[in-house]
């Protein structure tokens, strides 16, 4: 066929005849018939089920091991535009709109998932269609996403649409409140009555809009006593609310204060915050019951308080079993050294006094020279207190001073005279410094706590008490080892004629 349209006649239509024109005319149509039919015969030589392996075709099923574009296409989710379909089962485009559903196996989306408005983890259907039945009445179609799929929602269910303008432009939204009084599962709908403006929050109420989802909030069913009402329960993540809550007992659209059964972030108003230094704009936890192993708290400071667990009257038997007394720390490294951070403290009342442990798991008894514990509550300094019993009259001195020290409502003498370190002092003051100086204590059966009196110059009172001078004091002076030091307290006891 190479150059065959070379042969056809040209023809000068300013020369030639009408004669001539048809029979040029003529000849070419014979020319191209002839060239026609070889085209044909051609065509009938080619493999169509050969052929066909390199097309797309509309009749039946078919399949190519190529990527496919629509319009210019490039690969890339970030930069890139266009259509493209990959052997693979990979579509790439840049906008998907589904009109009915949306079914996936797997969802792959960004690290950042984001949220608006309210989540409802309850019962939840989507209005197909909506039929006014009389005033504030309406019949809702609800979608079926199977063939046996049914609406789960149920007689008296509380229910909730939340309704926005976004396709026409708007940002408003609105809320919907209704309650259910039929149900008709062949028909998969439902028929609902609105709530009284006064009776929903906000003050007023709107008509149920089709191509809303609706959820339950609560049932308006009172339980038997002691009975749950399991439909009247549900929780909600709202960050429109800024809250996580569990919802229970919820018989009407307003909530009270006991349908907060629990809320984890902004504070939901309830009454006892007005009694409390905090607001609804304070984050925090709300709950019926917390049951809890650890808990921990820090000041305005960002300082951690400890947790103080009070374990009644110390008891040996209890500092030995399986629940000892506790001081809990938290050990960690800094740059400047390792830092201790007293997380639990066990405290313990004995003798009247209050103890901290200071050891954990100690089994000494809390007293004044223990390590294991410090007095919290109680008189924490020590004092010289004095017995004196017998006679003190002008020449008929004769009796016993008795010093003993008191340290947080306890007699303490006995474990200080056994301790090392222990140093008691005796003094007389009489106003005769010479004779003061030389005068010396008796010890009764040798303890240093007790003296002997008499009318001696050397031991008692001195021969000229009741004549020269009418007043003399005993002075007792105690050195009691504490920590790494000492402390030295004193008292004294008089006399006067």
């Amino acid at each position: 066929m190479d150059n065959e349209f070379e042969n056809i006649v040209p023809w000068n239509g300013a020369n030639d005849t009408g004669r001539d024109v048809r029979l040029k005319w003529q000849r070419n149509f014979e020319r191209i018939k002839a060239n026609f039919e070889e085209v044909l015969a051609l065509i009938g030589k080619i493999d169509i089920e050969e052929l066909a392996q390199y097309f797309i075709r509309k009749d039946q099923p078919d399949t190519t091991p190529h990527q496919l574009n629509v319009g210019e296409f490039i690969d890339s989710l970030i930069a890139g535009k266009g259509i493209g379909l990959f052997p693979d089962g990979r579509a790439q485009l840049s906008r998907l709109e589904v009109r009915d559903a949306l079914v996936v196996m797997r969802l792959l989306i960004n690290e950042i998932q984001a949220m608006a408005g309210d989540y409802s983890f309850s019962d939840v259907g989507h209005i197909e269609k909506v039929e006014s039945v009389e005033e504030n009445t309406y019949k809702l179609w609800m979608e079926r996403r199977t063939e046996f799929d049914f609406t789960s929602l149920s007689e008296n269910d509380i229910l909730l649409s939340i309704i926005n303008n976004l396709l026409t432009g708007g940002k408003d939204y609105y809320s919907s409140w209704m309650r259910v009084i039929n149900t008709n599962t062949n028909d998969n709908t439902l028929t609902v009555v609105l709530y009284p403006d006064s009776e929903v929050p906000g003050g007023k109420n709107y008509p149920p809009v089709a191509g809303y989802n609706v959820t339950r909030r609560g049932n308006a069913v009172m339980p038997d006593e002691g009975a749950v009402n399991e439909r009247a329960q549900s929780w909600l993540l709202s960050s429109r609310e800024g809250r996580i809550m569990f919802l229970q007992n919820v018989y009407k659209p307003i909530l009270e204060d006991y349908n907060y059964a629990l809320t984890i972030g902004k504070l939901p108003n309830l009454k006892a915050l007005e009694q409390l230094p905090v607001t609804t704009d304070n984050v925090g936890i709300v709950a019926q019951t917390i049951i809890a192993e650890r808990f921990y708290q820090f000041d305005y400071n960002g300082d951690v308080v400890p947790n103080k667990v009070d374990r009644g009257e110390w008891s040996l038997e209890v500092a030995q079993g399986e629940q000892p007394y506790r001081n809990v720390q938290h050990e960690r490294l800094t740059e400047a050294g390792t830092t201790y951070t007293l997380l639990e403290q066990h405290t313990v009342y004995h003798y009247g006094c209050k103890w901290g442990c200071l050891v954990d798991k100690t089994q000494l008894e809390p007293q004044w020279n223990s390590p294991g514990w410090v007095l919290l509550e109680g008189d924490k300094n020590y004092t010289v207190q004095f017995v004196a019993p017998g006679t003190a009259k002008r020449g008929r001195v004769n009796l016993d001073i008795t010093a003993w020290v008191q340290y947080g409502n306890r007699d303490i003498t006995e474990l200080l005279l056994a301790s090392a370190g222990t140093e008691v002092e005796w003094l007389r003051d009489s106003g005769n410094t010479p004779s003061d100086n030389s005068w010396q204590p008796v010890y009764v059966d040798g303890k240093r706590n007790v003296i002997h009196i008499d009318n001696s110059d050397e031991h008692g009172v001195g021969m000229s008490f009741g004549y020269e001078y009418d007043t003399v004091k005993f002075i007792c002076r105690v050195t009691i080892p504490v920590g790494s030091g000492t402390e030295t307290i004193e008292n004294y006891v008089g006399f006067r004629m």
